[in-house]
């Protein structure tokens, strides 16, 4: 957990500095899941065991076929020789490869769930400091990566995960991607300790507790016409 925005948030390297991918704050290397390194090592060993697989599957067929023919064009496709050589190369070579070749795609299916995991771990942190809205900058800026891959994450979590966030456009034409569940009320526990290192604004109003969203909010007497003033005032005369 971040001791500055108090986010369970995944940390991000830039160079060799550590950084809280919420707030921004710097963090202790190995202090918490890395961003940049999400699901990297089960993506390169899918890509290293699809290699081998490959390998062994058509270097195995040249071995089995070669043998096979060798020995058919010594001694005839008649005897035993051949399919004693031949097809055993053939079977362990094709069982071998698929198994390496299955092994390789799910790990890197593995891989990918694991960085989608953390990045949408990481955006529901940075939307709990942004008061609850986030923009596709915002994303960039915060997890240095491209607006395109920003907005295409963002627009992902928001098909798969609708009922968590929800998809807004400004009077500016902007799109805002506003996450439900983000707890507004907690920005201002988080970010009372230290305000200096960034911008702590809200983008959204915490609504008050004692209002319900959804019903008119009640006037001050000041605020009331002046005919509703003066009955009010009769009211509490009486």
């Amino acid at each position: 957990m971040c001791p500055r925005c108090r986010q369970n948030a995944p940390i991000i390297y830039r160079g060799v500095n550590a950084f809280c991918s919420a707030c921004g704050a710097p963090r202790m290397p190995l202090a918490s899941n890395s961003l940049n390194m999400a699901g990297k090592s089960s993506k390169v060993g899918g890509t290293v065991a699809r290699v081998f697989g490959w390998i062994i599957l058509c270097g195995g067929l040249v071995a089995g076929f070669g043998a096979f023919a060798t020995c058919g064009a010594i001694v005839g496709f008649a005897e035993a020789a051949p399919y004693v050589f031949g097809v055993p190369i053939l079977a362990v070579s094709t069982i071998v490869g698929y198994l390496l070749l299955k092994s390789g795609k799910e790990l890197n299916y593995e891989g990918e769930q694991t960085e989608k995991a953390a990045r949408a771990n990481a955006l529901f942190a940075l939307a709990n400091t942004r008061g609850g809205v986030l923009t596709p900058m915002d994303v960039a800026r915060a997890h240095n990566v491209s607006l395109e891959q920003a907005d295409a994450t963002l627009t992902e979590l928001a098909k798969k995960s609708p009922d968590y966030v929800a998809v807004d456009i400004d009077d500016h034409g902007n799109v805002l991607y506003r996450f439900l569940a983000a707890a507004t009320s907690q920005w201002g526990a988080a970010a009372s300790d230290d305000r200096s290192g960034g911008d702590w604004r809200p983008r959204v109003a915490a609504t008050p507790s004692n209002v319900r969203v959804g019903e008119p909010t009640p006037l001050d007497d000041d605020e009331l016409p002046p005919e509703s003033t003066s009955t009010n005032t009769k009211r509490k005369a009486r």
